[in-house]
């Protein structure tokens, strides 16, 4: 994945993947990402803050299908975010 808007990314062996439609380097993310058989895009926006020393992100995940939203959530926790806060955490 880079950082140039309307690039097209693949995730899980293209079980999710979309494109980049706003970066902001070091401070903002948007994409649009389709799973299985989605008919429309949800929309994933990461934004970064500094605050003294530390880093404050902010993920909002928009417009999931109700059956997914579960394993979506679990997923940013357990292979996104978990894995970070482990490794800064050493």
């Amino acid at each position: 994945m880079n950082d140039k808007v309307g690039t097209a990314f693949r995730l899980w062996d293209g079980d999710i993947h979309g494109k980049n439609t706003e970066v902001i380097i070091n401070k903002k993310l948007v994409q649009d990402w389709f799973g299985g058989d989605w008919s429309e895009a949800s929309k994933v926006s990461i934004s970064l803050k500094t605050d003294g020393g530390r880093t404050i992100v902010n993920l909002v995940h928009k417009n999931i299908p109700d059956n997914e939203v579960k394993s979506i959530d679990d997923g940013w926790n357990r292979y996104y975010f978990g894995e970070i806060k482990k490794y800064l955490e050493k």
